[in-house]
This record gives structure tokens, sequence and C-alpha cells, in this order.
């Protein structure tokens, strides 16, 4: 007998029940292949949700008693090129504050030889984004969380790899404006001053400017993505109030990650919130002409993709895991299966809602 099997549940030993297979026919493993660790990890890195295995050989369910077994959460090598990646940046960043100008060498040196872009291939980027314990300094996480999430999004729209290098590279600089903006007014607890708010607002004029006379001086969509991450399709973003025929494909595309990763994540002033509250303010702003309509849609199709298998916390306080999204309805809810067993369809029911997805030592 077969049995379905999300990929985060595999484990050694286990027996295909049929082959896996790419997108486009080619068999990646034949059926009766017996799973290995190394195996295991190469599928993770692959677009593909579940597989099916030979009943007899599979492990246990992913829940046990009432609590989730030690599941293989975050990637180990992933999460080393992280922290790796993360304190280049962290010294690149402190150079900022310390002078006018961007070391632009050392950028493109953390993207290519550092391996950045190596981050941004495959699904296991986005469960390792949310897995990763968020430790240390919040602008140096979110422009690495965009940069991963903007060369995902060049993968998923089969850019040119010379055009993902440069949308990473406008991602990981997005907000680098905001180096020259007071912490104290960044990380303000509740509401800032009209004042304050126009002072924050100036971050991506600044940003531009600190690029324009540099390396990136000659690269129009950079410079752009850099610039106009704010703007919005209807004319209501910011710094200079342009419509969507205005605004660069860059900027379009780091609206949208900028949100998403600003929203999943605590800050200061704001705790974080689920993808699928996330996923029902940019189905608005999409909605309302704000955000892109084509690239938001493939955003949030992609994302769903990969949260399946994701644990999270439930409103009526219980933890649960994701086994199933519709991805045919950028607002469709998941199905979920709680510690105990019990499954809940989220769309059926009222009063019981994600509150957030769980990192690795929340689980």
């Amino acid at each position: 007998m077969l049995k379905q099997c999300l990929l985060e549940d595999l484990r050694a030993g286990m027996v295909l029940g049929r082959p896996i297979c790419e997108t486009n026919g080619n068999i990646l493993l034949e059926e009766g292949t017996v799973l290995t660790v190394p195996l295991i990890d190469s599928l993770l890195t692959r677009p593909v949700f579940s597989v099916y295995v030979e009943e007899q050989a599979s492990a246990k369910s992913a829940v046990v008693g009432n609590a989730p077994i030690q599941e293989h959460l975050l990637d180990t090598p992933y999460v080393d090129g992280y922290q790796r990646i993360f304190t280049e940046l962290d010294a690149i960043f402190h150079n900022v504050r310390k002078s006018s100008g961007v070391d632009t060498d050392a950028v493109e040196v953390l993207v290519t030889e550092g391996k950045l872009l190596e981050l941004c291939d495959g699904m296991k980027a986005i469960t390792q984004i949310h897995n990763m314990p968020r430790e240390g300094n919040y602008l140096l996480h979110h422009s690495l969380h965009v940069a991963i999430l903007s060369g995902l999004m060049g993968h998923w729209m089969d850019m040119p790899r010379e055009r993902i290098h440069k949308l990473v590279i406008s991602g990981l600089l997005h907000d680098i404006g905001k180096l020259k903006i007071s912490e104290d007014i960044l990380d303000k607890r509740g509401r800032l001053s009209i004042g304050e708010l126009n002072v924050v607002r100036r971050h991506a004029a600044i940003g531009y400017d600190m690029l324009r006379y540099g390396r990136f001086a000659g690269d129009r969509e950079i410079l752009m993505g850099v610039l106009q991450h704010h703007e919005r399709n209807d004319g209501s973003g910011y710094p200079n109030g342009i419509k969507a025929e205005e605004i660069s494909d860059f900027g379009r595309i780091l609206a949208i990650m900028d949100i998403y990763d600003a929203m999943i994540t605590n800050r200061a002033y704001a705790k974080r919130t689920s993808p699928f509250d996330v996923f029902q303010t940019l189905s608005v702003d999409i909605m309302n002409g704000k955000l892109d309509t084509e690239y938001g849609v493939l955003f949030v199709h992609k994302i769903c993709h990969a949260l399946n298998g994701s644990w999270v916390h439930l409103s009526n306080g219980k933890k649960a895991k994701i086994i199933y999204i519709d991805e045919s309805r950028i607002s469709a809810l998941p199905i979920v299966q709680t510690e105990s067993g019990e499954f809940i369809d989220l769309n059926m029911v009222s009063g019981i809602k994600i509150t957030e997805l769980l990192m690795n030592n929340e689980i």
C-alpha cells in the first residue's frame, strides 16, 4: 500500500512507491529507490511537494502523542551559509554608517563569491527563512531576506542569470538609506509623528543617492529598485508618487518582497504576522490597484506551495502542521493537523485562524 508523504516527513530507509518526475517529465528518482539523507536533501531543493512511499517502509507520522517529533526543519549547510553572509553584510553596513558611501565592490563580492545567489535557489530558501531564529539586527535580516526572496522571484519568472544577479543586489540594498536615519526613529514604538514619518520616507531617495555615483551608477534597474520599492501602482506611494507605467519591474517586485518579509518578522514596533494574513493584505492591495497583479499572484502561489509542512500557532492556543493549501486561490487558507491528530479546514471554520508560523526553536 502506498502512502503520500510530505518532503519534510521523509526519512532515510523509506522506499519510493512511485517515480518522482520534474515538471518537464524527466524522472528524478525511480520507483523502488531507497531514500538516503543525501537524496532527501536534494529533493528539498526541487519544486516537489510530496511523494509516495511504500506504507510498510514509511516512518511514523509527524505527530506522535501530544507533541511534534523532532523534524529536520533547519538545513545546517544553508543556515551556516546564511550566517556567513550575515556577518559579511554586517561589516559592509557598519562601514556605511561611518562613511558617506557604500563599498559596492564588497557588495558585488558578497553576492557572487560570498555565494548569496546560492541561497536563492530552491523552495528550501522559503522554509529556512521562516524557520531560522532572527537574532541580531533587524535591518540586516530584512535586507538578506528581501534579496533571497527577490532571487527566488527571478527564478520563478525565468529571468536570465545576469538579471537575477542585479535583482538580488537591488533587494539587498533596497533599505540602505535607512542606515543614515536615526535608530531612535526607526525603532520607535507607537505612531510616528508626521515629521518622523517624512524622515523615514526619505530612505529610498537617500539610498538611491548613495548608489548612483558608484559601481552601480550605470545600472538603472538596480537603482530604480532601490528608489521605487515604496511606489504604488495607483500613485499613492513615495518618494515621487508615480503610477504603474512609470514604476520599474524591480520597483514593483521589491514592493511585494518588502511588505511580505516586514510583516512576517518581529519588529520593535510590531509583532510578526501570519503569512496568510499577509496574503490577505497583498490580495487587497492587488485588487485595489496598489500592487502588481502578475507579480503578486505568482509570489503568493509559490510561497503557499513552500509552506506546506510548516508548523503554526492557532488562535485557540494549539500548534498544528499545514498539510494542504489550495494553491489555485490567492485567498485560500490551509487544512492543518493539530498535535493531537485533529484535522481542521480553516476555510470552513469560524473563530480559528493561524496567528503565526512557528520557528524551529518554538516547536
